[in-house]
């Protein structure tokens, strides 16, 4: 077998069929999917049991709620090569019709391919937009200072052994960047990686999506991933100021998505700059370093402007 599609499954009645369909697995035997359902109310259940019964290489299972317990369960099960992973609200492009990216698979030595995708109808061309392919600590430093586009573990291909073999999970205890976390992981003990130029994902972000809620938990579980990521890049150095940037970029998310859509923002901006990481990441990164569009509000926090990056944040979730 050479790949083992893990796709996390609750409550997607409406879009999993569409995923499991893009993945090729009907034109492919080469191909496994394995379906995790983590707790779904509707007929989720249903729809991908009645696929499995009609294809071997569709496989149904089931884990505790959680995206976390639900990949670690497709790590668990899968038996190709490669591993990939798809959001059963999103779906996998060039799969079904184009032999090319498999031809990719079967002839690759390196330990993680990373290919482009879109949102929506943006193009992400990771490919294009990367810096010093062959230096794995540089593409680790610019993908640290670029998460967003960066840090997804889908649109990327793993090698199950090393996975395996390593015991790389995802951490069922963080709920926000827990994909992040798992892709470092496994960029710190992979050897070589590469960087394709085809668009394999379709990341589909719909006024529902989750990011574009709010949640008043959400500031909490982001400095829970926060510290974990820095506790796991505490023995690498080489990592710091990238870090730094990673941490307030974080932050950023925390203030459009959860600060500034609620009461006394300005007073939970100064009690989050007040946080030791913050105060570390603030202290210590330069200022030429925050002079970017994207961190302005941090030039205004580190001088404790806190009015003027309020009005930025403000601004920004207009």
């Amino acid at each position: 077998m050479l790949l083992s599609v893990i796709i996390p499954a609750y409550n997607c009645e409406k879009t999993i069929m569409q995923a499991i369909k893009s993945t090729g697995v009907y034109s492919n035997n080469q191909i496994e999917v394995i379906v995790v359902n983590n707790g779904s109310q509707d007929r989720t259940e249903e729809l991908v049991k009645k696929k499995a019964r009609g294809q071997k290489n569709i496989i149904y299972a089931e884990s505790e709620k959680g995206v976390s317990n639900a990949r670690n369960k497709g790590i668990e099960i899968a038996t190709a090569r490669w591993i990939t992973f798809l959001d059963a609200d999103d779906y996998l492009i060039n799969f079904e019709n184009n032999n090319n990216l498999l031809k990719e698979l079967v002839k690759c030595s390196e330990d993680l391919i990373i290919c482009n995708y879109f949102v929506n109808s943006s193009k992400i061309n990771l490919y294009s937009m990367t810096n010093n392919q062959n230096d794995k600590i540089k593409v680790i430093r610019q993908m640290l200072e670029n998460p967003t586009k960066y840090l997804t573990v889908w649109g990327k291909f793993y090698r199950t052994d090393l996975v395996k073999n390593e015991n790389i999970k995802f951490d069922n205890k963080l709920l926000y960047s827990e994909d992040s976390e798992f892709l470092l992981n496994y960029l710190l003990i992979c050897n070589r990686l590469v960087f394709i130029n085809y668009y394999v994902y379709k990341y589909v972000l719909s006024e529902n999506s989750t990011v574009r809620k709010y949640n008043p938990q959400l500031a909490q579980e982001y400095e829970k991933a926060i510290c974990k990521i820095k506790e796991d890049l505490i023995e690498y150095p080489e990592f710091e100021s990238s870090l730094y940037i990673f941490i307030l970029m974080q932050v950023n998310l925390i203030m459009v998505h959860n600060v500034f859509l609620s009461k006394n923002a300005l007073a939970k901006l100064k009690k989050i700059c007040n946080k030791d990481y913050i105060q570390e990441a603030l202290s210590k990164i330069s200022l030429k370093s925050i002079l970017t569009l994207r961190l302005l509000p941090f030039v205004f926090c580190k001088y404790h402007c806190y009015i003027c990056a309020g009005i930025i944040y403000k601004l920004r979730v207009i």
